[in-house]
């Protein structure tokens, strides 16, 4: 009789332990990074009694939880973190190479259409040269074009700045979950297997695990107690976590004048010099070279345009007789040129032949394919070249990595419909093993009643 009460108590306790498994199931269906627990019964054997007046032998005891098991799959979850680093890379690319884009600037009001604006009103000044309105207008658009090479400047300059920010804010966050998946290793050493503490602690690293491949391609150990160890990929092995040891490895920025970005490692091992592939920081370094490239293009465009200008005008002899000089001053960058005067009279528009309007229709000789303007649209073709292409590879890793982040959840998420079933199994089964207990005592009863 003892032996029923056991065996109805142990399916009240398993029973109700599966219960609770589905209803933090349900709990947690809409809960990011969550894991759906199963937990598995086994039979509960027992020994009889080891008098000699018995045969000592085993029997059915009940039944016992197992262990608490999240539903995981190791080469699915691989392949997502691979594809979430390939789409970090693409979204952090794509995101900044669109920011340079804009401040490239080729609208209507952008340097393209100024630099054409200094040439036609070049033009116009040599239909009338003595016009104080075509000198003013000629010295006008020359200030609206380096005043435009100075917005370009700074824009292309904001956007280094900016992407060197993101890095910084990137590197915070990757160092900060690789000492809290340190952490999380830990924790699963002392946990023991199979039991809800672990399982949590198995959701963290997981968790963590998404975000460094976000930031870096990484490759995973995974230890038999879930311990992970995390190296960069690509680096020959270089360790990020070692699954043995509570300390990290240390991600540093080097940032050069001209906005180029480079990433260190250090902790684990001696500062070692970094080159992810993939990952939003490898987007980000690969983004910054693109920048400092467009402001050294931007930079070889003004000292173009400065050339242009300042040899047209010593060309020519200007308004009192003398010969042109300098119209730009300090042209070499974009940030630095300045407009040399304010005074209309030096404008050198008459030739040294003495043909009063020679020198101001001889500007246009100076649009050549390697002039201003040219370097200029290559400059602007190139970079619209090197978005779309970014544009379309980001679509491309985008759909990786939702098909695979879906592929991953197909296994680990809660289906409601399937937790139902087994809430509904799981009541019958609980319902069953207290009919047991009732039997058992209702038939302890009667044994009783007849004794008295």
């Amino acid at each position: 009789m003892s032996d029923l009460l056991s065996i109805g108590r142990s399916g009240v306790v398993a029973y109700r332990a599966a219960l609770t498994a589905v209803g933090e199931n349900v709990t947690n269906a809409q809960t990011d990074g969550y894991t759906r627990r199963e937990v598995t019964l086994r039979e509960s054997g027992v020994a009889t009694s080891s008098s000699y007046q018995y045969r000592a032998s085993a029997i059915f005891g009940g039944a016992q939880v197992s262990n608490v098991q999240r539903v995981y799959d190791d080469y699915k979850s691989s392949a997502a973190r691979l594809a979430v680093s390939d789409a970090g890379r693409s979204d952090a690319k794509t995101q900044w190479l669109q920011t340079t884009e804009t401040a490239l600037n080729d609208s209507d009001v952008g340097l393209g259409v100024k630099l054409s604006g200094v040439f036609t009103s070049a033009e116009s000044l040599g239909t009338d040269v003595n016009s104080e309105t075509g000198r003013r207008t000629m010295l006008t658009s020359i200030s609206d074009a380096v005043e435009q090479f100075h917005r370009t400047g700074a824009a292309l300059k904001a956007a280094a700045d900016g992407t060197a920010n993101a890095a910084r804010t990137t590197i915070d966050g990757l160092n900060g979950a690789l000492k809290a998946l340190a952490q999380v290793n830990i924790g699963l050493r002392r946990a023991a297997n199979g039991t809800a503490a672990s399982a949590q602690l198995l959701d963290q690293r997981d968790t963590l695990l998404k975000q460094v491949s976000g930031a870096v391609g990484i490759d995973v150990q995974l230890q038999d107690d879930g311990r992970a160890s995390v190296t960069l990929s690509g680096s020959g092995g270089l360790k990020l976590v070692d699954a043995q040891r509570p300390d990290t490895a240390f991600i540093g920025l080097l940032q050069s004048g001209d906005g180029r970005l480079s990433l260190v490692a250090s902790g684990l091992t001696p500062e070692t010099a970094i080159e992810p592939q993939t990952g939003s920081l490898a987007g980000l370094v690969d983004v910054s070279n693109t920048i400092a490239s467009r402001r050294s293009d931007l930079d070889d465009i003004a000292s173009r345009f400065t050339t242009q200008i300042n040899t047209w005008n010593k060309a020519g002899i200007d308004q009192n007789g003398d010969p042109g000089a300098d119209l730009i001053s300090n042209g070499t960058t974009a940030l630095g040129m300045t407009v040399a005067t304010s005074d209309l009279t030096k404008v050198a528009a008459a030739s040294t032949t003495g043909v009063s309007n020679g020198n101001a229709l001889a500007l246009k000789n100076y649009r050549t394919p390697v002039g201003s303007e040219a370097h200029w649209a290559l400059l602007v073709a190139t970079h619209s070249q090197a978005v779309a292409s970014s544009v379309s590879e980001q679509s491309a890793t985008s759909a990786q990595r939702d098909g695979a982040l879906l592929a991953v959840d197909e296994v680990t998420g809660v289906d409601l419909d399937v937790e139902a079933a087994q809430m509904l199994r799981f009541q019958q089964a609980y319902t069953a093993s207290a009919k047991i207990i009732q039997v058992a005592r209702e038939t302890l009863q009667d044994i009783l009643g007849l004794i008295q």
